[in-house]
Parts: C-alpha cells; sequence; structure tokens
C-alpha cells in the first residue's frame, strides 16, 4: 500500500519517494517479483526490486489506470535505462528512485504490484506532482 508520496526537481534530475507498506521481508529476497511502476500518460519506468529498471511507453497506462489485466502487457514493454535511473535507497516504509530525463513536470502516478503464482497483487495508485 502506498501512503504518500514526493517529487523532486534538481540539477541532476528528477527523483520521486514513496512512502507506504512495501512487503520489505519478502522485497529484499532474491527474485521477489515486487515492482514500483512510475508514469506520466503512457511514459512509464518500472523498478523491479530484483532486476534492472525499464523505461518506455505502454498503451496499457493510457486511461491513467493499471489494472491486473494489464500487467502482462506492462511487463512486456520498454527498454533498458542510463545507470542513472535507479532505486536510490529501500526501507520498510519508504522508496527513492530517480527517475528518466523524459519524466517533465506534471502530475505522475505510482503503483506498486507483485505477480504470484496464486496471483497478483497491485497496491493503490498514488498521485502527486513532479516539479
Amino acid at each position: 500500500m502506498l501512503s504518500a508520496a514526493q517529487g523532486e526537481a534538481g540539477t541532476a534530475g528528477r527523483a520521486a519517494a514513496f512512502e507506504g507498506s512495501f512487503d520489505f521481508p519478502n522485497a529484499v529476497q532474491v527474485g521477489y517479483p515486487l515492482n514500483l511502476v512510475v508514469f506520466q500518460g503512457t511514459a512509464f519506468v518500472r523498478y523491479p526490486a530484483a532486476g534492472a529498471p525499464v523505461t518506455g511507453t505502454s498503451a496499457a497506462l493510457g486511461d491513467g489506470v493499471l489494472a491486473e489485466s494489464e500487467l502482462a502487457a506492462l511487463l512486456g514493454d520498454g527498454g533498458a535505462v542510463t545507470a542513472s535511473v535507479r532505486v536510490v535507497t529501500m526501507t520498510p516504509s519508504a522508496i527513492r528512485v530517480t527517475l528518466p530525463a523524459t519524466f517533465g513536470a506534471g502530475l505522475t502516478t505510482g503503483v506498486l504490484f507483485t505477480i504470484l503464482p496464486d496471483g497478483s497483487v497491485l497496491s493503490n495508485a498514488i498521485d502527486f506532482d513532479l516539479p
């Protein structure tokens, strides 16, 4: 569950910080499929807890909502990002990430999700202003 989000802008680029409950004990296990996706319109960046971030565009986000039925399509979209786009910190109640240069000022949304053998789980979507 996400409870708060805040965007930041600086000379090196933009970042976002999220607060909430992240299933931290499982998320730090090797290979656990927790993902944070941050998007503006159809542009997204996805941060897998166990892998490198991916960025691109996805038609699945065109309506401003990420639904369980759209997760497979989102996982197939995007490509590699520069090393500066990454998870900076992850604690039991906070995740801080740096964003791609393609993200501009404006309304931005974050969602946590995981796909497990017995089903998928999505957090609430949280909107915030990216300066």
